[in-house]
């Protein structure tokens, strides 16, 4: 059996973690944040306390106060006995996160706040992207599999990957699958409801008919810059911003994320990436490496690959109405957009 491997966590940040929380969930926060283990967190902090007196007791509700909650995406709006099994799976993964690693906790996490996207669609038969497929994978196999993970013991699933026993790995792989799966009917559901959304839309706000204006004639000058793959992400990308410049439009208040970011990745970011590409000669722009390594349109089809990215994720915690995470994380954003690299060798 191959050795399991776990995918790649999104960028940490400093925040409590309510699902591992002993008290105020702040040494889970910090462990996360740190990559560690909480319960050696909260031994380092037990060990301060004779040192520090009641210092180390200040600054831990100085913290709990300071730092914010994880955003928890809620359950969603079903019937009742579909409600009764979610609320079983988040049972079962609460006992993951109180009793096994953090890594697989996490993964069980993510894969059940994919499925509170998927689920209300079980309740309208025949609705693409959801089949039978899915339903029993999430109503079956995933219960099953919680159950199984969280009857094994935790040591079972220690000792790093390559220590990983036969059975332990075999689950791991099997959640890993649908963690995957459950992932990928997400994200076609985001697009779908997005889209479907913009399309009912007969009219324009006068901000999106000058984004449009403004975005044209880069857009017709890469038509023979480019491949198909790169036009076809901005085409994405200018659905995305569409939709969310118009619910702007509409009144920002509604949804917790601040309109300057949004209209910055339009504006700006955008622009400027395609910008920086069509002021390179055609013949060098796809052929003559940069200081990076990259040509010149791979440089920008990845630009524009985190800019699709970014903007999907705040679709996608749109439909979820989960205002937390509708933040866009502007300083990141400036430090991959403040200097492109289209610069050619000297």
């Amino acid at each position: 059996m191959s050795t399991p491997s776990l995918p790649k966590t999104s960028r940490r940040r400093l925040q409590r973690n309510r699902r591992r929380k002993r008290l105020g969930g702040v040494c889970a926060g910090i462990a996360d944040y740190l990559e560690m283990n909480p319960t050696l967190v909260r031994f380092l902090f037990l060990l301060l306390i004779p040192l520090t007196g009641s210092l180390i007791v200040w600054v831990y509700l100085a913290l709990w106060f300071l730092l914010p909650a994880g955003i928890e995406t809620p359950l969603p709006k079903v019937s009742w006995e579909l409600g009764r099994e979610l609320r079983r799976m988040d049972d079962k993964i609460a006992k993951l996160h109180r009793r096994h690693d953090p890594a697989i906790a996490d993964l069980a996490q993510q894969a059940f706040d994919a499925i509170k996207l998927i689920a209300p669609r079980f309740e309208q038969p025949g609705d693409a992207p959801v089949g039978a497929e899915v339903r029993e994978a999430v109503l079956v196999r995933f219960p099953k599999l919680l159950e199984r993970i969280g009857a094994t013991p935790a040591e079972a699933f220690a000792g790093g990957q390559g220590a990983i026993n036969t059975a332990a790995g075999t689950l791991l792989n099997q959640l890993i699958e649908l963690h995957e799966q459950f992932q990928q009917v997400a994200t076609a559901q985001v697009e779908q409801e997005f889209k479907a959304s913009f399309r009912e839309r007969t009219d324009e706000s006068p901000e999106l008919s000058a984004w449009r204006e403004k975005l044209r004639p880069m857009r017709d000058r890469l038509q023979d810059r480019v491949g198909p793959e790169t036009l076809g992400v901005l085409a994405g990308i200018e659905e995305k911003l569409a939709f969310l410049l118009e619910r702007l439009a509409q009144g920002g208040e509604m949804f917790d994320l601040r309109p300057f970011e949004v209209r910055k990745i339009a504006f700006d970011y955008l622009p400027d990436a395609l910008n920086q590409y069509l002021a390179l000669p055609p013949s060098m722009a796809r052929s003559q490496r940069l200081n990076s390594g990259k040509t010149a349109e791979e440089a920008l089809g990845e630009q524009l690959g985190l800019l699709d990215t970014t903007l999907h994720d705040l679709a996608k915690s749109l439909f979820e109405q989960d205002a937390g995470s509708l933040l866009v994380h502007g300083r990141f954003l400036k430090e991959k957009f403040a200097e492109q690299p289209f610069r050619l060798p000297e």
